[in-house]
């Protein structure tokens, strides 16, 4: 436990993404403490914390448990082992039935996990002050393609389990950071209230169009176009973490419930817009997959508008809303699955009066 008391203490005297900001009802010092000071022991027992010699490999894991059991709901780890296991019999059974889907399957998983690690914001800091910091973000994307490297196994797709294991050497390879405007002639497409998303293609291009133009071009193989705009779907998810100012808040509409009706619709059309090419395409070529990419596409608008309502719902100036992520991966997970974007959409549900509460007290108070 020493090694997780150590690194959050620095994670919230640093005011780390991953720490603070967890969760409203829980705050990081209630969440925090207990962990940090046993009995008998003060804060200045610990004069060095980074230096101390501890096994650290585990700690990112442990730090995500306890955000996990902070920020989810009561129902939220159940359906997360539920929809783990739905996974890992969805993929196993594609495999058994069409052994060429294999390589597809193992690729997408190490795209995902290789742009989740590119766009890290906690990187740098996770660096400086988690011991075996490389080791420690391996073994967290470990457990992320657990459920694909358990499908592969499963489906006799020996070769390419071990690819999906690639994931795990991303934490020793360069992170390529922007710099510069990009994307201008790509953002002016984007409506001027959908700021965020002219933010993320700022922030992901050349990536992100990239990725869209292999789903398209690619929508005539199983499985794979699924992929690759699902990961254009998680960027755009990514991109409402970040709250704006009070005054952008003010001007993008006159009030909660306009902004909200302008938000969700405008990111659920500029989604339809990213999705519509290529699941078309992919039902020209798959035309007996038709029902599975309507479900697909249906669960990709309901998780972005639920992206819009969870960001809004837990609206702070100025933040960004990191633990809103351990929400996001549950509602993730239901919208990938065919038929179980229900989950999702009654997540969304829940949390729409949460949202306008929230902006209503920013919308009317005088100083904030």
């Amino acid at each position: 436990m020493d090694a997780l008391a150590i690194t959050c203490v620095a994670f919230r005297n640093a005011r780390c993404p991953i720490i603070t900001g967890a969760s409203r009802a829980v705050s990081t010092a209630t969440l925090i403490r207990p962990l940090v000071y046993p009995r008998g022991a003060r804060h200045r027992d610990f004069p060095n914390l980074v230096a101390m010699n501890a096994s650290a490999s585990s700690v990112l894991l442990r730090l995500r448990w306890l955000q996990l059991r902070s920020a989810a709901p009561g129902y939220g780890v159940p359906l997360m082992a539920a929809a783990a296991v739905a996974v890992v019999w969805l993929l196993s059974n594609a495999v058994l039935n069409d052994a060429s889907r294999a390589p597809y399957i193992a690729g997408g998983a190490v795209l995902l996990v290789s742009g989740l690690h590119q766009r890290r914001a906690d990187l740098h800091f996770l660096h400086r002050h988690v011991p075996r910091a490389r080791w420690a973000m391996a073994l967290e994307y470990g457990v992320l393609v657990l459920p694909v490297l358990l499908g592969l196994l499963l489906g006799t797709a020996w070769a390419w389990a071990v690819v999906v294991l690639l994931a795990c050497a991303l934490p020793w390879l360069p992170v390529v950071r922007s710099s510069g405007v990009r994307a201008v002639w790509l953002r002016k497409w984007v409506p001027a209230h959908l700021f965020e998303y002219r933010s993320m293609l700022q922030s992901t291009y050349p990536w992100s169009l990239l990725l869209w133009l292999a789903a398209v071009a690619f929508c005539w193989l199983p499985l794979l176009p699924l992929f690759l705009v699902g990961i254009v779907a998680m960027m755009a998810v990514g991109a409402q973490e970040q709250c704006e100012p009070r005054a952008m808040l003010l001007a993008a509409a006159p009030d909660a419930r306009a902004l909200l009706r302008t938000k969700v619709l405008g990111s659920a059309r500029l989604m339809l817009f990213v999705l519509l090419p290529v699941l078309i395409g992919a039902t020209i070529f798959q035309p007996q997959w038709w029902w599975i990419h309507v479900l697909f596409g249906m669960g990709m608008v309901v998780l972005v508008a639920y992206a819009v309502v969870l960001k809004y719902a837990h609206y702070r100036p100025n933040e960004r809303l990191s633990a809103n992520g351990v929400n996001m991966g549950i509602a993730m997970v239901f919208s990938i699955l065919p038929g179980l974007s229900l989950v999702p959409l009654i997540m969304l549900l829940s949390e729409l009066r949460n949202a306008r509460v929230n902006l209503t007290t920013y919308f009317h108070a005088h100083h904030h």
